[in-house]
């Protein structure tokens, strides 16, 4: 295993790239020439595509190499399904607790995050944080591409984030995330289809 000062951030940069689509799906990453590209040998770039790969954001297989994960209909809709389930089980632990502020100066898919991060930090329950930024992780790139699949997502963003901002009660915010949820599952196909045409750039 590589040291931590070299592996993580050799890692965070490599998943920093999946989470912004700068490859296409199901490109083949190939870990000498990121390694050349990063400054680093080609260890730490295994390392961090190997644990990559354990959360699913790059596909590994014997003989062929590690390629960009490709998201699936079925697999976008699950994950919204849990990123739901969450949420709620977060607001449900913490329905009057005050949440964090988020930084207003980010692009939207990380405002978007960041949001979502702090609703999960109400709960105080590190496992509902963890497993919340692990599939926002997954479903990053899709937001890239929300304003083009949906309509007034800076509307419905801002109905959240003052949600969370004036405590709203809880049954009011249940549905905002509902309803974000629901109008992203509703349209699944079409995110498969753009995240599988999205071209990105050979690493």
């Amino acid at each position: 295993m590589s040291p931590a000062h070299v592996f993580e951030p050799t890692y965070e940069a490599l998943k920093r790239r999946l989470m912004i689509g700068e490859w296409a799906a199901g490109t083949r990453i190939e870990a000498a020439r990121l390694a050349d590209d990063l400054g680093v040998s080609v260890t730490p770039v295994r390392d961090s595509l190997y644990r990559l790969n354990g959360e699913r954001m790059v596909d590994f297989m014997p003989g062929e190499g590690f390629h960009v994960h490709r998201l699936s209909e079925t697999e976008f809709r699950d994950l919204l399904e849990l990123h739901l389930i969450l949420l709620l089980a977060a607001l449900a632990t913490a329905p009057k607790a005050s949440a964090a502020s988020v930084p207003t100066d980010q692009p939207y898919p990380d405002r978007v995050a960041d949001l979502f991060l702090a609703i999960a930090e109400r709960s105080s329950n590190c496992e509902i944080v963890a497993s919340i930024a692990a599939i926002g992780d997954r479903l990053q790139l899709s937001r890239h591409f929300d304003a083009a699949i949906l309509a007034d997502v800076d509307e419905e963003y801002d109905a959240i984030a003052n949600a969370v901002a004036d405590a709203e009660p809880q049954a009011q915010f249940r549905n905002l995330l509902l309803g974000y949820h629901e109008r992203r599952a509703h349209e699944a196909a079409s995110y498969a289809r753009t995240l599988a045409g999205h071209p990105g750039r050979q690493p």
